[in-house]
């Protein structure tokens, strides 16, 4: 329980730590309270009352807003009509863009080509579709499995379920019958190989001192991957052909991606505050930088950092007594690790949920101790915060001089490149699903493309055709691999995950403004050329809000992978002679404020403003431009230089920076323009 405590107990500093109105704003969204709730509504502002038919009707008072004029009434029907299709029933040709006929009319619209309008749903257009169900099937098929206790291959049908649970039946007919599984595996924490080799290293790591060779013989095919998991069940997979093995890999790394990172996609405080107290308590322990451990649900992470504490004693006293040869001790030695991990995970998954009626208890204390003395808090979390910096800056920027800023400009430019190849990926990925839409919609009729439309929504959730992007992410295993021996790095495969995430974001975020778009100007298209013109301009505007919204996002992504990377190594090198003088500091917290301010925090926060300061002066300087620069550099400028700018002669990439700026700003005519005449005129 004190673990639990350790890490629900920062939790509500986390609002506490911003400024007065940012704080509270901060605690609002903690503990789902606010310190002032709004009244309830007058009735006098809205009642209902009964119509004539027994319908309740709404009618608005005073308080109201004004009542739509009639004009307003009549461009909003205008409006309406060109986007929606007609209510009594949808006359568009199966050959064409069809349109509603003259008054009267009740067989398809003339021919006439001005008439034609595209009939597009709102409901198709209008939200990106959402995932699966849970219990839909993903993928699913035939594979080999490797059995540990007969030593052989069984054929299995295996069903990959909308939540990225894994299932296994003894035949596809089975599963139709309604049978129980065999199995099943959440997907969470585990890592995907592709080959024997990679498996047989991992195996090593994890059983070290046992050399039991091969887990596996005679396969029945080349096709061979593996899921592997330091604390859970191997599965050794062999395909049929290498076209279902990719596409196998491509469904399960997507399952991977999404369970390993649900906790981290929450983007929610508590979520941040759990993450947190892990680290903190593994600070405690003398381990800095969670890694990989980060990776799961609460109970699954939980888990995980007490299995680290455990596999030592483990090792040295359960592996000796294991006999017998060395496969069959590998074999009963990872049994073992996978009993006790799953004895451990049981009792704190009851225990965690337990703990949170608890939580929601010790929430209320602390809001009562908070809320009165907010202000007092942070009064004196300053005060102990100037005098920790007077103390710790000076060795902190001195550590991070030697240690960390030599090596930020290359790190950078790793971080960099792959994630720039991807973005790069999806970029060309999503103008080509468009440019096949616009080539299908000349030549089809509409249902097509309302249909195209779909498919392009569920890009993002398709991993088969966004695997080719996901795959410049896994180059940071190779290019980060000396970052665990020189700082200490191990969280590479978050590292790549989280790139991926953000590539699947970007998808997502371009084919909802794509839809949102096209609903605004689709339904003005009186013409199949016009309909293909209008989609090729909204492409274009997507690019480029892709582009700006990909640069920043870039900038954050690395500048954020660059804080997990120093920040425990300066953490860990400081620990000796910073840190042990914290317990001195403890006279200045009032016994009342015990429980909230934290030093280990105030302590660490003086830290990073230091690798901040240094890591933003390195991306600045970095390959990273100005996005809104990069956003209006893209357009193409027709007006003509000023002559104001001719006479300064400047080179041509300055020249035309400044040109950009001036039509940018609006400043012709303006007070720039007439500054840098008077500029001009004096030299």
């Amino acid at each position: 329980m004190r673990l639990y405590l350790n890490i629900y107990g920062p939790m509500i500093w986390r609002g506490v730590r911003q400024k007065s109105a940012a704080g509270r704003r901060s605690w609002k969204a903690a503990c789902g309270t606010s310190p002032l709730r709004p009244r309830p509504r007058s009735p006098a502002s809205g009642e209902r009352a009964e119509a004539e038919d027994g319908r309740k009707v709404f009618e608005p008072s005073e308080r109201e807003a004004a009542p739509v004029s009639e004009r307003s009434r009549r461009r909003h029907r205008e409006e309406l009509r060109a986007l929606l299709p007609e209510a009594a029933g949808d006359r568009s040709s199966e050959t064409g863009l069809g349109g509603a006929g003259p008054p009267g009319q009740t067989g398809p619209a003339a021919p006439a080509e001005r008439d034609v309008r595209v009939p597009l749903p709102l409901a198709i257009i209008s939200t990106t579709p959402p995932r699966e169900p849970p219990d839909a099937a993903l993928h699913d098929g035939l594979l080999s499995q490797y059995d540990g206790d007969s030593h052989s291959w069984q054929e299995n049908y295996f069903v990959l379920l909308g939540d990225f649970t894994l299932q296994w039946f003894e035949s596809e007919e089975a599963l139709r019958k309604g049978c129980e599984p065999r199995g099943s595996t959440a997907l969470s924490g585990y890592l995907l190989l592709s080959s024997p080799s990679e498996y047989a290293e991992s195996l090593s790591r994890l059983c070290q001192g046992l050399a039991g060779g091969s887990p596996f013989a005679d396969p029945p095919g080349e096709f061979l991957f593996f899921l592997y998991h330091p604390f859970r069940r191997h599965f050794c997979f062999c395909a049929d052909s290498v076209g279902s093995r990719r596409t196998w890999t491509a469904a399960l790394r997507d399952g991977i991606r999404y369970r390993s990172t649900e906790l981290q996609r929450r983007d929610s405080l508590e979520a941040e505050a759990f993450l947190e107290a892990v680290r903190f308590y593994r600070q405690e322990r003398g381990r800095y930088g969670a890694g990989d451990l980060l990776l799961g649900l609460e109970p699954e992470i939980l888990g995980n950092v007490l299995m680290e504490d455990l596999l030592p004693v483990l090792r040295s006293q359960v592996l000796p007594s294991i006999g017998g040869s060395e496969g069959r001790r590998q074999q009963l030695w990872l049994q073992f690790l996978q009993e006790v991990y799953t004895l451990i995970l049981s009792e704190i998954s009851s225990a965690f949920e337990g703990f949170q009626k608890e939580k929601e208890k010790l929430q209320i204390e602390l809001e009562k101790k908070i809320r009165p003395d907010l202000d007092q808090m942070l009064t004196l979390k300053d005060q102990i915060a100037g005098k920790l910096q007077a103390v710790v800056r000076s060795p902190a920027e001195s550590c991070c001089g030697w240690g960390v800023e030599p090596h930020l400009e290359r790190v950078m430019e790793e971080l960099v490149r792959p994630l720039g190849a991807g973005v790069e990926a999806v970029r060309s990925l999503f103008a080509q699903r468009v440019d096949e839409m616009i080539g299908l919609v000349q030549s089809s009729p509409v249902a097509v493309l309302q249909k195209e439309l779909l498919t392009l929504a569920r890009t993002s959730w398709q991993p088969q055709v966004m695997q080719p992007c996901y795959e410049e992410a896994d180059l940071y295993r190779e290019s980060l691999r000396g970052l665990e021996e020189r700082f200490g790095f191990r969280g590479v495969t978050s590292l790549v995950l989280g790139a991926q995430n953000l590539m699947q974001q970007l998808m997502q975020n371009a084919t909802h403004t794509f839809q949102q778009l096209s609903q605004q100007h689709l339904g003005r298209a009186s013409s199949r050329p016009q309909l293909t013109q209008t989609l090729g301009k909204v492409k274009e505007r997507v690019l480029k809000k892709f582009d700006y919204d990909s640069s920043s996002v870039r900038k954050r992504f690395a500048q954020e992978w660059l804080l997990r990377i120093f920040l425990p190594f300066l953490l860990k090198h400081l620990e000796s002679g910073c840190k042990l003088e914290l317990p001195q500091y403890e006279s200045f917290v009032f016994a009342e404020f015990s429980g909230i301010i934290n030093l280990e925090n105030i302590y660490e926060e003086t830290v990073l403003a230091v690798l901040l300061r240094a890591v933003g002066k390195d991306v600045a300087l970095g390959p990273f431009q100005n996005p809104k620069a990069e956003l209006f550099s893209s357009c193409q400028f027709s007006f003509p230089p000023p002559r104001w700018l001719e006479a300064l002669n400047l080179p041509p990439a300055k020249a035309e920076g400044k040109m950009s700026s001036f039509y940018r700003r609006g400043a012709t005519g303006g007070l720039r323009a007439r500054r840098a005449r008077r500029r001009l005129a004096r030299r």
